[in-house]
């Protein structure tokens, strides 16, 4: 197993934060074809209503360090992301935290290359949330001004189904009650 996320809980507990507060994160870049599904994921999950205060959806595009504040505020980080790991095109994928400084060492658009790095500071700080995961649809083409692949846009719904799922349990998992599927 990665040493990288091996000692987040105890900082997390200690660093005051809402017990509960989950950041739905969508990352991507729109003009980049299928390097866009995390965004569309994004607005998909977040439309669908009905969530507790203690979730929030941000579109964190290709901001990379500049997330660092709102994934130390969060007891728990869901990303919604494009990814690209061999699977076929328009597969629906699901990565724990243990796989997440791999995944994100690897690029398929210049959003992933500082996100690896803020992950890395935020265990450093010692403000890495105790709950992190992703969902993500393998892509076919991530060129510059493309439309999203037909693939990839069929496969949308399924995995804003599994980040729906994903996000009831991590709020089980942190206590909170009432969470939506």
């Amino acid at each position: 197993m990665n040493n990288f996320f091996q000692t987040f809980a105890a900082d997390a507990c200690a660093s005051g934060r809402d017990p509960c507060r989950l950041l739905v994160l969508g990352l991507g870049n729109p003009v980049m074809g299928d390097d866009g599904a995390g965004i569309e994921l994004l607005h998909l999950v977040r439309d669908g209503g009905g969530w507790p205060e203690s979730v929030v959806f941000e579109d964190g595009g290709t901001m990379a360090m500049s997330l660092l504040p709102l994934i130390e505020d969060a007891r728990g980080v869901l990303f919604l992301d494009a990814m690209k790991t061999g699977a076929a095109p328009g597969s629906v994928l699901h990565r724990m935290r243990e796989e997440l400084p791999g995944f994100f060492s690897r690029t398929l658009s210049p959003h992933e290359l500082g996100l690896h790095e803020v992950l890395g500071a935020a265990q450093l700080r010692g403000t890495l949330p105790p709950f992190m995961e992703m969902v993500g649809i393998e892509a076919e083409d991530a060129g510059f001004a493309r439309p999203m692949s037909p693939p990839v846009r069929a496969a949308l719904e399924a995995a804003a189904r599994l980040a729906r799922e994903r996000i009831a349990a991590i709020l089980q998992q942190c206590g909170e009650e009432g969470a939506h599927a």
